[in-house]
């Protein structure tokens, strides 16, 4: 079984401690937005650069293991698929960070954030269980985030006419809530890809999702 593998166990232990960082900064960006605290720019930082760094290490651990034991058929299939999933997981944590940056960019203490603070609740959510689909090899799980991420879309296109159509929004907070949002759908189309490669994983064909 693949993942009876030692290399195999190695690299989805990286993986797990990527998901961990996401998981610590998303925390800190949600109770940001929602609370609209600025000033953590600087943290978020800390935590880009530090999942940044483990994608390197995944990505040397999986050419190394390609390299030294040769994996062929479903053991190459979870190497190759290993190094996308750490790409993407930096890219969630890229767009974690630019939430922060975002909120330092606007004066939004009097902005309505609830529903992008809500989409941004739901777009973790989706990371987390594409992550679950990812462990338990459950390609219908991972086939059931590609088909939420419908949902996401429609939201964010929502928020977009809503704040424009306000007659109470100030400009300030249409901007600042329009570039939130596509960030937010942005981050979540990385939980797709990442269900998009399990599918690929479990089945050995791939979705046309990417």
């Amino acid at each position: 079984m693949t993942t009876d593998l030692e290399y195999l166990n190695r690299i989805n232990a990286m993986i797990a401690q990527m998901q961990e960082i996401n998981e610590t900064l998303g925390a800190i960006v949600q109770d940001a937005l929602k609370n609209k605290k600025q000033g953590l720019r600087s943290t978020a930082y800390e935590f880009s650069k530090s999942i940044q760094l483990k994608e390197d290490d995944v990505m040397e651990m999986c050419v190394g293991s390609i390299i030294r034991y040769q994996p062929f058929a479903s053991d190459l299939r979870a190497v190759t698929v290993a190094m996308k999933l750490s790409y993407d997981l930096s890219r969630v944590c890229r767009y974690l960070y630019n939430v922060i940056e975002t909120l330092d960019e606007f004066e939004v203490k009097s902005c309505d954030v609830k529903e992008v603070s809500a989409l941004l609740d739901d777009a973790r959510e989706m990371v987390r269980q594409s992550l679950k689909a990812y462990f338990e090899r459950d390609a219908k799980k991972a086939a059931e985030i590609i088909k939420s991420d419908d949902s996401i879309d429609q939201r964010y296109r929502m928020i977009l006419s809503m704040h424009r159509t306000k007659p109470t929004s100030k400009t300030e907070c249409i901007l600042f809530n329009g570039l939130t949002a596509r960030i937010i759908e942005r981050l979540a189309d990385h939980a797709c890809y990442i269900s998009s490669e399990v599918i690929y994983l479990v089945t050995g064909r791939r979705t046309d999702y990417r």
